[in-house]
């Protein structure tokens, strides 16, 4: 059973998140969104709630200060132990992807990035780094 961890910041970062999620198909996702971006992780949360029927969380991380971004990644992190998790540190700001981004690559979690269009997912897993089409 594999855990999606996303990064929220926008309204792009909607079709983003949603069409890694489709793509990775995960039990459960928890959706990292900002302050203002709230409504977005909640348009986000009904359309995968209609496509995949996951189990969701909602986790509010500050947009900016990569301090505190960087603690709510840790605990995140630790809680997600000994579970399959992949992170997709595509969307979110630039502060929010870096700092979870330096969390989750030291443990045994996959690491996605994929791009607007949609058409190409990178990934790195204990394996090493590939790409796919999605």
């Amino acid at each position: 059973m594999k855990t999606l961890v996303c990064l929220l910041s926008s309204e792009e970062d909607i079709e983003l998140n949603y069409s890694a999620a489709t793509h990775v198909n995960p039990h459960s996702i928890i959706i990292c969104h900002t302050a203002d971006s709230r409504d977005e992780a909640d348009q986000l949360r009904l359309q995968l709630e209609n496509a995949l029927h996951p189990d969701l969380k909602m986790v509010q991380v500050h947009a900016h200060n990569l301090d505190l971004i960087q603690d709510v990644a840790e605990q995140l992190f630790m809680s997600l132990q000994n579970k399959s998790v992949v992170l997709h540190y595509s969307g979110g700001t630039k502060p929010m992807s870096v700092g979870f981004f330096e969390e989750f690559r030291g443990g045994s979690c996959s690491l996605l990035h994929s791009l607007p269009n949609g058409d190409t997912a990178w990934w790195r897993t204990s394996e090493g780094f590939y790409s796919e089409k999605m």
